[in-house]
Order: structure tokens, then C-alpha cells, then sequence
């Protein structure tokens, strides 16, 4: 009561003294006691609103365990053994670009992962194409070791797991035997190209002998590894190597290699190189290819492979000595200036499947997926000249 009290009579004794003071004061006093209080409710309304949006003093808009555990990115990375990353990637044309490739992801980090070239999505079979410093690294025999050890059945089947086959034995004529070498000897190639640097010197490198611990070729390639446990290393050595790698890995390896070719088949782009059979025909408007195609010489994958054709015009294609017919106009002819014997390559689209000409060969044979046969200028597969249509067919001889 005292307080209040004490206020009325400081507030009346100012209203007492606001009549002593003159009128010009009195607006001057009025005008500074006004925008003390406007400062004042700004100021207020001003630690309101910090209040509101921060919270109140001492704390912030995020908790500690916002902070200490931030939310997680959402790049999305294919783990999973044995299957291609699907996510969606900038096209580019030249090779060496991820568009260029395919990775499958190695199951575990005691294997590396696989790597070949790609067309269009698809693995590149045939003649691939190879630039230092621009095209990516690959990695095919890893590749072709994995898919020939996910059907080669019968003779691993046959391998014997409790020690290894000596050459020798061989000579006797009994299946089993030969099966059991060879699939110790595949299955030493498999090692070489597919396992990690740090498996390869736990079994294979002899910490006594340096040269015996270099996988690679002066191409920066794996190379083959001649013997289990390495070079120089005695019988009980050799054993122990061979035997610890199908403990620890050779259950892992057999189930990657089941991924490949999930139904037994898998499609791809065969490339082939083909050639101009001679000059710039103007009267039909376009060139003569021939050898367009053909699984002789150096092909990835379809080296001798078969080729299943089901058409008159689809095995006319094998013929050696014909010409195909393919549509370039003059001015495009005029740009590309090819002469006789020069070098192009057509493409196809194709179903390969396996076949198991004995217990330990894999032979691939192929059917053509597509009608239409793409041809480009250069191996990179970046300069397209045109497209044949088997179904409408022109050839000569």
C-alpha cells in the first residue's frame, strides 16, 4: 500500500510541475517521455519475437541430437552383389564416362569390383575400344572368369576339396580327375582377376621373394597367377594356400558368379569391325559394307562364338563374300570421305546364351535381338553413319 501510495503522489507532483514549466518545455518533455516508451515496446516486442522463432534464452532451433546427428544423405549407392546400379546419369559420347561402363559391385571388400564397357546400357561384346587417359579402366577377365565359373558345373562338381591335382594324374583318362585339375587351375584364374590386393598377398605372395608379389602387368593389368600359395612354394605351402582360399572364399565367389547371366542368358551389343567394300556408290546413294560380321580375330566374350540366324536375310549376313547396302546421303558421303578398305563398325543387338561343349570349355552362342544394324565411323561408337534394316535386306556380291 505504501508502494502505491508513493506512486500517486509522484505521479501528481509531476502534474503539478508540468504547469510550472513553461508550454515550450512542457511539448519538449512530453515528446522525449513518448519515445522513451516507443523505444521501450519496440524492444519488447523485439525479445518477443526472438522468443517465438529461437526459443527462450540459452537455447536454439536445433537439439543436440539434431546436431550430433545430422540427417543422413540420400545419394543412393548399389551394394548389392552382382547387380547394376540403375541410377540415371548424364549421357555422354565419348568413352571413359560412367555412361561407358558397367560396374558390378564386388559382395565383400575381399574382391574387387567388376568393370567392362557398355553401349546404350548394355554390355559391349566384340571390339572394344581402348584410349590411354580417356577410356576407363576395365577389368573383363574378371568378367569372363565369373561367368564361365557360374556354368562350369560339371567339372567343379568334380573338384576335389581336400587337396590339390597333380598334373600327372591326368594321364590316367579318367574324367573326374581331369575336371579336378582343371577347375583348381580356373579357379586360380578366378583369384587372380577378381580378389582384393590384400587377399592375393595373404595366399599368394612370398614375403621372402618380392617379385613374387606383383599382380599387375606394366599395362596396370591383373595378371594370371601361375601357382596356389605362389612361385617357388613347396607342397605343403601350395596345399595350405588352396585350402584356406576355399574356406574363406571360394563359397562367396560361386554365389557372385550366379548373378551374372541371372536367366541363363543376357543381352548385349555386339560391335564388329566391318569395311567398305569400295568407293561412294551415287547411283544408289550410299555404301557397300562387307564382313559385317564376323567372330574371328580379337572379339570380348564372342571369340568363335555361334551365331544363330532364323531368317533367309539373317544368314545371308554370314556370308563372306556379299555386301550390304547402307544409305548415306552425298553431302553426309562428302563429310565422311571414305575410301575403299575402310575400316567401320556395325553393331548389333543380340541374346547370348552359354554352351557347354564338354565339361570344361564355355562356348557362347548368339540370336540377334534386333532387325536393325547400327553403323558408326569409329570403334569409340560416336560418329553414326546409319542403319541397315536386315528385314529389307540389299546385298550383292
Amino acid at each position: 500500500m505504501k508502494m502505491k501510495s508513493m506512486k500517486i503522489k509522484l505521479i501528481f507532483a509531476l502534474f503539478l510541475l508540468s504547469f510550472a514549466i513553461p508550454i515550450p518545455a512542457q511539448a519538449q518533455f512530453f515528446k522525449k517521455l513518448k519515445k522513451n516508451v516507443e523505444e521501450k515496446i519496440v524492444q519488447r516486442a523485439s525479445d518477443k519475437t526472438d522468443e517465438l522463432l529461437n526459443g527462450k534464452e540459452g537455447e536454439t532451433g536445433i537439439s543436440e541430437s539434431e546436431e550430433s546427428n545430422p540427417v543422413p544423405s540420400t545419394k543412393k549407392e548399389d551394394t548389392q552383389s552382382g547387380k547394376i546400379s540403375k541410377e540415371p546419369t548424364k549421357k555422354l559420347a565419348s568413352l571413359g564416362n560412367d555412361d561407358n561402363v558397367i560396374t558390378y559391385k564386388a559382395p565383400s571388400k575381399e574382391f574387387i569390383d567388376v568393370v567392362i564397357q557398355s553401349h546404350d546400357g548394355l554390355p559391349r561384346y566384340g571390339s572394344l575400344y581402348f584410349y590411354r587417359g580417356k577410356t576407363a579402366p576395365t577389368n573383363n577377365m574378371a568378367y569372363k572368369n565369373l561367368v564361365e565359373l557360374k556354368f562350369l558345373k560339371d567339372a567343379y562338381g568334380d573338384m576335389d576339396r581336400s587337396k590339390l591335382t597333380k598334373y600327372d594324374q591326368t594321364q590316367t583318362g579318367d574324367q573326374k580327375v581331369k575336371n579336378s585339375y582343371f577347375s583348381q587351375q580356373h579357379l586360380l584364374g578366378v583369384a587372380s582377376y577378381v580378389c582384393s590386393d590384400g587377399v592375393l598377398k595373404d595366399s599368394f605372395c612370398d614375403s621372402e621373394t618380392k617379385s613374387n608379389c606383383v599382380f599387375y602387368d606394366r599395362a596396370g593389368d591383373r595378371k594370371r597367377i601361375g601357382y596356389w600359395g605362389g612361385a617357388g612354394k613347396n607342397e605343403f605351402a601350395q596345399m595350405r594356400s588352396y585350402l584356406g582360399f576355399l574356406k574363406n572364399y571360394f563359397t562367396s565367389l560361386k554365389d557372385w558368379s550366379g548373378t551374372f547371366y541371372k536367366d541363363g542368358t543376357q543381352i548385349a551389343y555386339y560391335v564388329n569391325r566391318a569395311a567398305v567394300a569400295e568407293k561412294y556408290d551415287f547411283k544408289n546413294k550410299g555404301y557397300w559394307i562387307s564382313n559385317v560380321i564376323s567372330r574371328f580375330g580379337t572379339s570380348f566374350m564372342l571369340h568363335h562364338s555361334g551365331f544363330l540366324p532364323y531368317t533367309e536375310n539373317e544368314k545371308a549376313l554370314e556370308s563372306s563374300g556379299k555386301k550390304f547396302f547402307l544409305s548415306v546421303d552425298p553431302s553426309t558421303a562428302k563429310e565422311l570421305n571414305l575410301q575403299e578398305r575402310a575400316p567401320v563398325f556395325t553393331v548389333f543387338k543380340v541374346k547370348v546364351y552359354p554352351k557347354i561343349r564338354n565339361h570344361t570349355n564355355v562356348a557362347l552362342e548368339f540370336e540377334l535381338e534386333s532387325q536393325t544394324i547400327e553403323v558408326y565411323r569409329d570403334i569409340a561408337l560416336t560418329q553414326k553413319m546409319g542403319e541397315i534394316d536386315i528385314q529389307s535386306l540389299k546385298s550383292k556380291y
